[in-house]
């Protein structure tokens, strides 16, 4: 249907039917992209339909008027969309009708289109199933393209037509291409209008045959096929090729009947679903949808497919033992297949879960993550592991990660214990701790598991965070970290707010534990002796900081960690400072005492 505005779907030659042998990655057949199956009542899904109005003759001298979702011109009933012309003055018009686009909603470069419909007949009806372009990105029409995938007129009731309309190929020319099928029952009976469109041909058909291909020829004056197009649907009344030898106002109304849309594209064969279970865990595994396609399963033997079999969705039970979902899927002579490696998570059977093993001598587990030169060095004995670090910029977070061979399930294993020494020599030593699931979540969002006071005294002591509610992350994007795939330990020393730039120190961390219930005793650990208060809190325009020993510095911080203020060689114990010039929000202040030591507090500047 010749149209100077408005969009075309395009349907992709996606039939790349690869023989495999052992390289499933690049198997590909054509897969359902989109579709409408018509098994709903009630105007079309707007979702994936959009009926355009307007009765201003649509660029070919139409005498109706097309409405907007109004149920007697565009309906879907008994498993069929039917678009209906109608006598009647409506819009200043003497017929009503209904044109369907997916414009926004259905639009696509390169597949397969198929339609199946019944047309209809008598003197003035002018039905088509068309695309158009979505961005126009040559011009108006023709310029950027038409592709009529079935068009027929009343009048002439024994063809079929399919036509291409470019730049140089087009009906005002009188040059445009296309081709067309003779047949004696386009009005009584159902037939699938098919187009294959690829980089290099489109080929027009209808139940399968092909009856005409429209070739590149290399510019886009012939070739504008190379943007997405949308599918159009509608049943003119009249025009200058469907009203050509006039309208027979006593056949009406009339309809077109589509029993479905499916739009097919090129794709991979590949399998959707977790790269990790429990022992006994039923799981859910998709593979991509090849109509016609037969789909075989194979699970390890101790696995099994509860449901879905023979299907491209199943429902296993996992067994105990590590293995490939493996899938294979025959269209006619040819068959591909992929795998997914499914491991098998850990599953604590006792009350207490060890995080990775830190006495073995093997460090390789390990690794450094540092962006501004600060080092890592680490030592496992049979007592614990040893960590000597240099730190440089606590702002840029150095920290060391400790990942396991497979993930954990600790959803009932909240409570984390880290038993750690230290000597603090150099009063830089502080520690927090985060831990990451397999799709690399991670435990950052406030408040994180920071062992604190950390004592300087060579001993060993107990520092415990309960994780019921708070596996939770806030970066990159607020979350919910999985607590049973914990795959991942990130331990951040002498980092960020509570860091001191320039610092070298050793810690042992002795073992790091999940229980299901909390380590008792542990709230026993003595306060820091140094403390400071701030008055008054929320601030304004002053604040004054009082500490029980004497202050040599005083740092404030915004809540990004950002140092907005230093005073230096301060030497009091009460400190009063201006605030005014601070944005309203949280902020950190951290004094250094004379003789070592540190005490950080938080307050709001209103």
């Amino acid at each position: 249907m010749n149209r100077f505005s408005g969009p075309v779907p395009k349907l992709l030659a996606c039939f790349l039917f690869i023989l495999m042998s052992g390289a499933p990655a690049h198997a590909q057949f054509s897969a359902l992209v989109w579709s409408d199956e018509f098994n709903y009542t009630g105007l079309p899904d707007p979702s994936k339909w959009t009926c355009e109005e307007g009765g201003h003759g649509w660029g070919n001298n139409e005498l109706q008027y097309y409405t907007r979702d109004r149920a007697e011109n565009a309906r879907v009933e008994n498993g069929f969309l039917i678009i209906e012309a109608l006598k009647e003055n409506f819009g200043s018009r003497e017929y009503t009708s209904a044109r369907l686009v997916t414009t926004g909603k259905g639009d696509w470069l390169f597949g397969r289109v198929e339609v199946r419909a019944k047309v209809p007949g008598g003197r003035g009806t002018w039905p088509a199933i068309w695309m158009l372009p979505t961005d126009w990105a040559y011009g108006n029409w023709p310029a950027s393209g038409e592709l009529d995938i079935m068009e027929h007129v009343g009048y002439d009731p024994t063809h079929i037509y399919g036509t291409a309309h470019t730049e140089a190929y087009n009906h005002r020319l009188g040059t445009q291409k296309g081709g067309s099928v003779t047949g004696t029952d386009w009005e009584t009976a159902f037939h699938v209008y098919t187009i294959e469109w690829s980089p290099t041909t489109i080929d027009f058909y209808v139940d399968n045959q092909k009856y005409y291909t429209f070739g590149n020829q290399g510019t886009w004056q012939t070739w504008p096929f190379d943007k997405r197009f949308h599918l159009v649907m509608n049943l003119a009344v009249g025009g200058s090729w469907g009203g050509a030898q006039g309208v027979d106002p006593a056949i009406f109304p009339k309809r077109l009947e589509v029993d479905y849309v499916r739009v097919y594209q090129s794709a991979e064969l590949k399998i959707t679903g977790p790269a990790y279970l429990d022992p006994g865990q039923s799981a859910g595994y998709a593979a991509t949808v090849f109509p016609g396609g037969i789909y075989e399963w194979q699970v390890p033997a101790d696995a099994e497919i509860t449901s879905g079999a023979g299907t491209s969705e199943i429902t296993l039970k996992w067994g105990y033992t590590d293995g490939e979902v493996t899938l294979k899927v025959t269209n006619g002579p040819t068959s591909v297949i992929t795998a997914n490696f499914v491991k098998t998570a850990v599953v604590p059977a006792e009350n207490t879960f060890w995080f990775g093993n830190l006495v073995d001598g093997n460090t390789a587990d390990l690794i450094p993550n540092c962006s501004d030169g600060s080092t890592f060095q680490f030592t496992e004995s049979g007592e614990s592991l040893k960590i000597v670090y240099s730190t440089v910029t606590p702002s840029s977070w150095p920290r060391f990660e400790l990942t396991l061979p497979r993930p954990v399930n600790l959803k009932s294993h909240p409570y984390c214990v880290i038993n750690l020494k230290t000597f603090n020599k150099s009063n830089s030593v502080t520690l927090r701790i985060d831990f990451a699931d397999v799709n690399g979540m991670e435990t950052n969002a406030t408040p994180v598991f920071r062992p604190w006071p950390i004592l300087g005294d060579g001993l060993y002591h107990p520092y415990q965070n309960n994780f019921t509610s708070h596996w939770t992350t806030s970066s990159p994007t607020v979350g919910t970290v999985d607590s049973t795939r914990i795959i991942r330990l990130i331990a951040y020393v002498n980092a960020g707010l509570f860091g001191q730039p320039n610092k070298s120190d050793s810690l042992w961390i002795e073992s790091i534990k999940f229980l299901t219930s909390p380590l008792t005793g542990i709230d026993e650990i003595p306060m820091p002796e140094t403390t400071i208060s701030i008055w008054p809190n929320p601030v304004k325009d002053w604040m004054t900081i009082n500490s029980d020993k004497t202050i040599d510095a005083v740092e404030i911080f915004d809540i990004r960690g950002l140092r907005v203020r230093e005073i230096s060689n301060v030497g009091l114990t009460t400190v009063r400072l201006s605030t005014a010039l601070l944005s309203s929000g949280q902020y950190f202040v951290r004094c250094r005492m004379e003789g070592g030591g540190i005490s950080t507090n938080r307050f709001v500047k209103n």
